[in-house]
């Protein structure tokens, strides 16, 4: 049987094309993403949805800026993800690492994950300011879009032993 050497947290991540060119994608859509949240927030009227029952119905209203704090916390979250892809021993993977393919996998994975994350804040948003009866409904498809991600980064990740 062949013995395994390998250990995750030697395994250090340098700056080549594929990080630059996700790191300028990501940067462009923080901008778009941003611009829009704030020309939402200002277009919106004095009073909007703030929270939602389980049914989707507005059971809170507020000022349209308390939306910004929800947004910047989700915002740091996309960012958290392009950081931790430099310390791949930080990536929280349900398939134990044991190769180099499969940490470029996970790296790659997690920062596709955090541009789709970054879609999150302009989908609530829109949710509570762009429509003109608010629902869940802008959310759910991004949500379904991460949760596919793990899935097929996990598979992938899993068949490069």
């Amino acid at each position: 049987m062949k013995q395994n050497n390998f250990n995750l947290k030697e395994v250090k991540v340098y700056r080549n094309t594929e990080a630059t060119v996700f790191e300028i994608a990501f940067a462009v859509e923080a901008i778009i993403v941003w611009g829009l949240i704030i020309w939402m927030i200002y277009q919106a009227p004095d009073v909007v949805p703030t929270h939602f029952d389980a049914s989707g119905k507005p059971n809170s209203y507020g000022s349209p800026s308390s939306i910004i704090i929800p947004c910047i916390i989700l915002t740091a979250g996309a960012i958290m993800c392009m950081a931790i892809a430099y310390f791949p021993h930080r990536i929280n993977m349900p398939v134990k690492i044991t190769n180099i393919r499969q940490v470029a996998l996970a790296i790659r994975s997690t920062r596709v994950m955090g541009c789709t994350l970054l879609l999150v804040p302009l989908a609530v948003v829109y949710m509570m300011l762009g429509m003109a009866s608010p629902s869940p409904a802008p959310v759910l498809p991004i949500i379904g879009l991460l949760i596919l991600e793990v899935i097929v980064s996990t598979i992938l990740i899993n068949k490069a032993k």
